[in-house]
């Protein structure tokens, strides 16, 4: 474990640490916390007294703030009384609430287990549901057919085994040797990689970190990684990663193309840097990661885009090549 905890796994660990605690009401020793949270003492103390403490709604007065009370090595957390009030919610302020918690759920921030193997992860060593789980529960019945109506959040799939193996390398601030294919270049390489963090975006999962053989930060997406390996090599540099698939630099080539009403769509997937409406059709301009990338992205718009500007580097052709080279590989 590393000496110190990243802002997300603080977070994780805060959400699990509180109900838990708080369901003790003589309190619980701090020793026990830092044993089944894998939480650095300093640490949950600092994040007790100088957050936890300040946990509240407005108008911040006593009653409204979580009582947080350490003394003689034990920690002991009492909710506000607003916490006991019934919430009156609207339909649209429970849906989005359920959405927002079942987010959370998926990416696991709640779990309130020890190291044990359990077959539900949102279960603890007793069986019985964690916190957030059971108030998801109650406020979809409340909800009824509402509950159904709320958007369900997919935070995309990852192998279980490349997910522990990262997870694995940042708790250990060390290297990870990488066998990965790339969607864009279309070729398998190994890199090695000082991960920075592991994150969920548009669906899918990535991890960021600084890529030896790229000299440079970069994003890699999971279900990508064909084998991961965590090395003893202490990282070397202390980024804090990208926190989004595709963050552009100013050495990237750029396109303009003009796009149909029916293309609007790519606006909404993909990054762009200008967006100018000429009656019926957009024209946007991007940045492209790699020319293989764009190739793709023509061929599947077809007629809806036409280029009007690329840069240089990226050739002319575009979508006309990649057919004929599809076409070559199926005859």
């Amino acid at each position: 474990m590393s000496a110190r905890l990243n802002a997300r796994d603080r977070l994780a660990r805060l959400l699990s640490v509180i109900p838990w605690v708080a369901d003790h009401r003589d309190g619980v020793p701090i020793d026990d916390i830092v044993a089944r949270f894998a939480y650095p003492r300093t640490q949950l103390l600092e994040d007790l007294q100088e957050i936890v403490f300040f946990v509240g709604v407005h108008p911040f007065t006593p009653d409204s703030l979580i009582e947080v009370d350490v003394s003689d090595d034990q920690v002991s957390i009492r909710y506000a009384d607003w916490f006991s009030r019934p919430l009156r919610l609207s339909p649209g302020d429970g849906a989005r609430l359920l959405t927002a918690g079942r987010s959370v759920l998926a990416i696991g921030a709640t779990d309130d287990t020890d190291d044990t193997d359990d077959e539900d992860d949102n279960e603890g060593e007793t069986g019985a549901p964690s916190p957030l789980l059971r108030a998801l529960t109650k406020l979809g019945t409340a909800l009824g057919e509402g509950a159904e109506r709320a958007v369900d959040v997919r935070l995309g799939t990852a192998p279980a085994d490349t997910l522990g193996v990262l997870r694995d390398a940042l708790d250990r601030g060390v290297q990870v040797e990488l066998e990965y294919y790339s969607y864009g270049r279309d070729e398998l390489s190994e890199r090695r990689v000082e991960p920075a963090k592991v994150f969920s975006d548009q669906g899918n999962w990535y991890l960021s970190g600084w890529c030896r053989r790229a000299e440079g930060d970069r994003v890699f997406r999971l279900d990508r990684i064909r084998t991961a390996v965590v090395t003893d090599i202490p990282v070397e540099h202390n980024a804090a990663g990208v926190d989004g698939a595709f963050t552009p630099s100013n050495d990237d080539p750029r396109v303009t193309l003009q796009l149909a009403p029916t293309a609007r769509w790519v606006v909404e997937q993909y990054p762009v840097e200008s967006i100018d409406d000429v009656g019926e059709h957009l024209i946007v301009t991007m940045a492209v990661s790699a020319r293989a990338w764009l190739e793709r992205l023509l061929l599947r718009l077809g007629p809806e885009a036409t280029v009007l500007q690329a840069d240089p580097s990226l050739g002319t052709g575009l979508a006309s090549s990649a057919a004929d080279r599809i076409l070559a590989r199926y005859s």
